[in-house]
């Protein structure tokens, strides 16, 4: 084992080698070194991400000691965003760290392409203002005079995740336009046909004596081949159709329960407890088949992305029934079961044969693709195909709202019937929204000044008028709760800030390596309840 695999060995058993491989590439820029902003860089130093960059104009000052642990006494009256590169980077050496001791906005105005050399762009404690100039610029890369609402989705791979903390809320917006997921992990790839099985297949289950004296050949039968036998049985008892109903299906368990000799045969229950999955007629996901239609896949360009590539070979593959019998390539996992290593080993070898011809056929499809649009055969490796196919099932596109979209075009009905749920932390959103209308009104924070209570009417208003543009009536959030985040005076709780940067760090861990899936868009938590959900505002 070398030392790479060493010291990141129980993380490498989740996203595998592509996904640190992902996370090496990666160059994360954190604005304002606050303490939710160092957490969250400290969960993505540590595993190893390529490179950060800092940027923050302030300095040190003793509220920053008091609410950030990765600030001390020997950093104040520094730059802040000196101070956190330093210490954080001491965490991985590997990890390089870079700062700027400027103002974004100033910079953005200097050079609007700034943001696109970073991976993800994660800010926070900056106003609405800077929150629209940031994620604009993400969703387009830079490109100035541009709308966002007509600029291609999957040109833009700056993400932008605005965190907040006040007090004991905290809440975290992702905004990017399109994010594609293959290997989205689920609990079970195994795809074993039982309803459809391939010639390869059938001749593995006939080779089983069913009749044998031998006790233990009959108990070490794999619950596969017991399945596919008692299943054929019954298609030819009812014109080629699988049990559809649940009393059909309790049927099928019962003609297997009636072929076990004793209790003790455990691959008989194998194969009972597996009817009611085995039933589920294979057919490709609906969720495919809008992939399958999306414009993205069918329209293919020389700027298309692998994803949409492989999704379009996909689509063609399944489309030719001769190859594909209309389904999506196998995926060659079989789970464990009790049978002869023999006979297991052989059962695997015959699931991953096919799912190697699946893959084959794919992949000239794939290769034919790319030769029509320009690009050249093979620039695709095999082994991303492998993965594409193997996980075939299982893909995932998001398309994030924009900030704009959010602000500009609100899902008026969906708002109200979350404002609705008495048990819904729905209103600390608004709290936060209508704090971000009083920073724009007022210059500060709700309550940051020596007499907060004077600040809890005028965020009050604030709320009413959030409420009212969206057709709702003022009492639809208490008063005291606008009074509680008035008392919070825009502080921060480390230990809130610790939580929400170990959420949104594992967020943004899932947006650079395009494994499992993200929040669709906007997490809130509440401290005081111990309380979280997501809204896809």
């Amino acid at each position: 084992m070398d030392a790479k695999t060493q010291k990141y060995d129980r993380q490498l058993r989740l996203w595998g080698n592509s996904g640190q491989d992902a996370l090496e590439s990666a160059h994360i820029l954190l604005v304002n070194a606050t303490a939710v902003g160092c957490e969250i860089l400290k969960n993505l130093v540590l595993p190893g991400i390529g490179q950060f960059t800092v940027i923050d104009q302030g300095t040190v000052t003793q509220n920053d000691i008091g609410s950030n642990f990765f600030l001390d006494f020997e950093s104040l009256g520094k730059p802040r965003a000196e101070r956190a590169c330093e210490l954080l980077g001491e965490l991985n050496e590997d990890v390089k760290g870079h700062w700027i001791a400027k103002d974004i906005l100033s910079i953005l105005k200097e050079d609007p392409a700034f943001l696109a050399q970073f991976s993800t762009v994660i800010a926070t404690n900056i106003t609405r203002e800077t929150a629209e100039k940031i994620a604009a610029l993400c969703w387009v890369n830079g490109q100035q005079g541009v709308d966002i609402n007509t600029i291609p989705a999957g040109k833009k791979k700056t993400a932008f995740v605005w965190v907040k903390t006040v007090g004991f809320i905290g809440a975290a917006r992702i905004a990017v336009p399109e994010h594609t997921i293959v290997e989205t992990h689920p609990d079970n790839v195994a795809d074993l046909r039982i309803d459809t099985p391939f010639p390869e297949l059938i001749a593995f289950t006939k080779s089983f004596d069913f009749n044998t004296q031998d006790g233990l050949e009959f108990g070490h039968i794999p619950y596969v081949a017991i399945l596919l036998k008692y299943m054929e049985e019954w298609k030819q008892e009812h014109g080629g159709k699988i049990p559809s109903t649940y009393a059909e299906k309790n049927q099928l368990k019962a003609a297997i329960r009636s072929g076990m000799r004793s209790a003790d045969d455990e691959n008989f229950e194998e194969a009972i407890n597996s009817v009611l999955r085995s039933c589920q007629p294979t057919v490709v996901p609906s969720s495919i088949k809008e992939i399958f239609n999306d414009p993205k896949c069918v329209n293919l360009t020389s700027e298309s992305s692998s994803f949409w590539i492989l999704a379009r070979a996909l689509k063609d593959f399944v489309d030719d029934y001769a190859k594909s019998a209309g389904l999506l390539p196998l995926s060659g996992t079989i789970p464990d079961m009790k049978a002869q290593t023999d006979s297991y080993v052989t059962l695997q070898s015959i699931y991953k044969a096919k799912a190697k011809q699946d893959i084959q056929e794919v992949s000239k499809i794939v290769d034919s693709l790319l030769e029509s649009i320009g690009l050249a055969p093979g620039s695709i490796p095999l082994q991303e195909i492998e993965t594409f196919c193997k996980f075939s099932a299982f893909l995932k596109v998001i398309r994030y709202r924009s900030l704009e979209q959010e602000y500009n075009q609100p899902k008026i009905k969906q708002i109200a019937s979350w404002l609705s749920d008495p048990d819904s932390i729905f209103p600390q959103y608004v709290l936060l929204r209508a704090s971000d209308s009083f920073y724009d009104d007022h210059g500060h924070h709700p309550g940051e000044g020596e007499n907060w209570e004077d600040d809890v009417d005028q965020l009050q208003g604030n709320v009413n008028i959030l409420l009212q543009s969206w057709g709702l009536e003022n009492d639809t959030i208490s008063k005291d709760l606008t009074h509680e985040i008035c008392r919070y005076g825009n502080g921060t709780i480390h230990n809130i800030a610790s939580f929400i940067g170990g959420v949104v760090s594992q967020e943004v861990i899932k947006l650079i390596t395009h494994q499992y899936i993200p929040m669709d868009n906007t997490f809130i938590f509440d401290g005081a309840r111990s309380v979280s959900a997501v809204f896809a505002v």
